[in-house]
């Protein structure tokens, strides 16, 4: 049985679209994984509304916008992006948890520290499932919402049963992963072959993100690496996080939207624990890189993946104590 229509698009902002944890194991049928950029953000955002971590969300970009209620709704908001309710002039802040009344409106203009923020509503977004997720597929036109970015008069439809949308209101009791640290980065398959000074070359840099990013990748503005144009190789399979060195020798960094198959050297690769925070880079931001070694990239995953299930833990309790102070008052 279908959810209700819970949200109104009336501003869609610069880029609005339907998010989950992506598609997986379809990369040898041409497709990319998608989904989230920021999976940290989408993750908390869905925590704090007690959803599944990859529950499809709204992924906002920049400017998110203004979202009209079209009933009492709990939402989750992550990520770099604040926000404002008109008609009491609240402001909301990213790891927050809030109730929407009918009518109200959502402006997502508030600050922002990055480029992206996520809002979450209980049960997770409804729109059908094609190839394993709900995520939209921008470049290919398949997913989310008829394959496309939000329009001003959309309906958002929650997967949840109409008593499990309004919930308690809650803060993530983690801090968000810092932005202002270097970005960790390992040696690419390519990088010893095209000369010792390439890798290290990318380290110094220094580099800017370029006004040209998008959810495929970032590309830098700085000074070309050294050297004469790398000769394109045959097709080979690329992750996200992939440092890719193009003729013109300013490097590109994929992201969610990342193509499965490329032809450029790869001289680096930003190590899977900060994917969210180089997605949270907005055009203008320096980009800083570290070298670092395999093992401490596996730690720094592992470490990730826990303070995430040590939030999640901690929201949970706090929830369960607050129904038992409710059923005492009642």
């Amino acid at each position: 049985m279908p959810g209700p229509d819970v949200l109104e698009v009336v501003d869609p902002g610069l880029l609005t679209s339907i998010q989950d944890g992506g598609r997986h194991d379809l990369a040898a049928e041409g497709i990319t994984r998608g989904g989230a950029a920021d999976r940290w953000s989408l993750a908390v955002a869905n925590a704090l509304v007690g959803n599944p971590p990859g529950a499809a969300a709204l992924e906002v970009t920049l400017a998110g916008g203004t979202l009209r209620a079209l009933r009492a709704l709990t939402v989750g908001l992550a990520g770099t992006i604040g926000g404002r309710i008109a008609s009491s002039g609240l402001a909301v802040a990213p790891g927050t948890a809030f109730t929407l009344q009918p009518d109200d409106t959502l402006h997502l203009d508030g600050p922002a520290a990055g480029a992206r923020g996520y809002l979450a509503v209980p049960g997770g977004i409804d729109v059908p499932v094609v190839l394993g997720s709900r995520s939209t597929a921008i470049g290919a036109g398949f997913g989310g919402l008829e394959g496309r970015a939000l329009r001003a008069g959309d309906r958002i439809r929650a997967l949840a049963m109409d008593e499990a949308l309004v919930r308690q209101a809650a803060r993530w009791p983690r801090e968000a992963a810092p932005t202002h640290v270097p970005i960790r980065v390992l040696p690419g398959p390519h990088a010893a072959a095209l000369g010792t000074g390439v890798f290290e070359a990318l380290l110094a840099g220094p580099w800017t993100v370029s006004q040209a990013s998008d959810r495929m990748g970032i590309r830098v503005e700085g000074p070309p690496i050294p050297g004469e144009p790398a000769a394109e190789l045959a097709s080979l399979g690329v992750v996200g996080g992939s440092v890719q060195l193009p003729p013109d020798r300013l490097p590109i960094v994929l992201l969610a939207d990342h193509q499965p198959t490329g032809g450029y050297p790869v001289i680096g690769v930003i190590i899977s624990a900060d994917l969210d925070r180089l997605a949270q880079l907005p055009p203008g931001a320096p980009l800083e890189l570290r070298a670092t070694t395999l093992e401490a990239a596996r730690t720094a995953l592992r470490v990730r993946r826990e303070a995430l299930a040590a939030g999640v833990a901690d929201l949970r309790a706090d929830a369960g104590w607050d129904e038992l102070w409710l059923s005492a008052g009642a």
